[in-house]
């Protein structure tokens, strides 16, 4: 995994959206998660960090299914390690 400017993932649900971001430390690769709310006041589009409660199913979802994404990314990779530590 290389440490980019740009999420490894993401995904949106309704007007709440989620980026995944990978990162690099010493003692290896973390996850750090972003969320906001997409809206538009008239013509120009924004985002958020605040979220109206009819939000919170979505941020809801895209937090568990955030949650998913990085525990199947740290399985895969223990995985992949363990093979090759076996070799």
């Amino acid at each position: 995994m290389q440490q980019t400017n740009r999420p490894v993932h993401s995904f949106r649900y309704g007007n709440v959206s989620v980026a995944i971001w990978a990162d690099n430390s010493p003692s290896g690769y973390f996850f750090n998660t972003t969320f906001a709310r997409i809206f538009r006041l008239d013509d120009t589009w924004g985002e958020s960090a605040s979220f109206e409660d009819r939000d919170l199913p979505n941020l809801m979802k895209a937090a568990a299914d955030a949650h998913s994404w990085i525990h199947r990314q740290k399985a895969e990779a223990n995985a992949a390690t363990s093979a090759a530590n076996s070799s």
